[in-house]
């Protein structure tokens, strides 16, 4: 049996189970689509997801003057419901209003402009914070000596790469010290590859939405995986992602930590796209995708990198 077909029966017991079905019903009702938001939190999700997509382009060392004006029509839109419905003081909205000045500032400085998106974005209600668009950072030093806090405060993730290869003793330095990440039951159900071959780097991107304009200065790819196979039947569905996802973050930590330069890249990908990369690397069918990480060394002097400002934390207390 091939992997489709193992994936498709995979796909096909867990339709019957009702936990399942329960679930993916649940995410059809409310995941969001973009400008087909119904409540605050679809807008809102969406509205982020829309002005990140700006920052990243507004870092690329190769802008592009004008690029991404369909991602700002689609956050014009959103913008202009959310003033509508929930109005014009919230964090995220602020926020991606100060990304579309920061990008009609950057598509001015290199002699571009929209008169009509331009007259759009100047009419939106409300102010901005000041906090959306690119910030420019460097080479970190000295994070072995960071303490934990400085640690996450620091770490960014950066979209340009020096063209000296990473050690490669050096990132398993890195996988070693993730490997004390919690997990079920302790049993550590993940598995990182390093890809170094040219072409698997090649087909992997290509397949990968997110890295278009600076995948090319990778010096590695990492793919990350947790295995059914760690679970238990019955109630532990959605248990491989939630340890691999804890992993995936600390092996981006850890790389940090040892002053390799990384990004995270979404491993949600249509169903062609992840049996081309399976196919390539060949991943056992047992094994889910959690993250692909694009890696390198830092490059010198100064250098820009989304602002990704983060949302002040949600805390309930029951």
């Amino acid at each position: 049996m091939d992997i489709k077909s193992i994936i498709s029966n995979i796909i096909h017991l867990n339709q019957k189970d009702s936990q399942f079905s329960d679930y993916i019903t649940r995410f059809n009702k409310y995941s969001f689509v973009d400008c087909e938001c119904s409540d605050k939190e679809q807008l809102e999700a969406s509205i982020i997801r829309l002005y990140h997509t700006i920052e990243k382009g507004l870092s690329y060392l190769d802008y592009r003057a004008g690029f991404g004006e369909k991602n700002v029509e689609k956050l014009l839109l959103s913008l202009e419901q959310y003033a509508e419905k929930v109005g014009t003081d919230s964090f995220v909205y602020r926020t991606a209003l100060s990304c579309l000045i920061a990008y009609v500032e950057k598509n001015h400085l290199m002699g571009y402009r929209n008169n009509e998106l331009e007259k759009r974005i100047s009419i939106l209600p409300g102010s901005s914070n000041g906090l959306g668009g690119t910030i420019e950072i460097s080479k970190p030093s000295d994070t072995d000596k960071m303490n934990f806090e400085q640690l996450l405060f620091s770490r960014h993730s950066i979209r340009h790469f020096s063209s000296i290869p990473v050690d490669l003793s050096l990132i398993k330095k890195a996988i070693d010290l993730a490997q004390l990440t919690p997990s079920a039951c302790n049993r550590q159900g993940w598995r990182t590859r390093i890809v170094i071959d040219d072409d698997a780097k090649r087909i992997v991107l290509a397949n990968q939405n997110g890295n278009r304009g600076f995948g090319n200065e990778f010096d590695k790819v990492l793919i990350i995986t947790a295995d059914i196979r760690a679970q238990q039947r019955g109630r532990e569905k959605f248990q491989a992602f939630i340890d691999g996802g804890m992993y995936a973050q600390n092996v981006l930590n850890s790389l940090y930590y040892y002053g390799i330069g990384a990004v995270p890249l979404s491993a949600s990908l249509t169903s062609k796209q992840e049996m081309n990369i399976r196919s390539r690397i060949e991943l056992d069918p047992a094994e889910v995708l959690i993250l692909i990480i694009g890696v390198g060394n830092y490059p010198d002097g100064c250098f820009l990198t989304t602002r990704s400002e983060r949302k002040q934390a949600e805390t309930i207390i029951i």
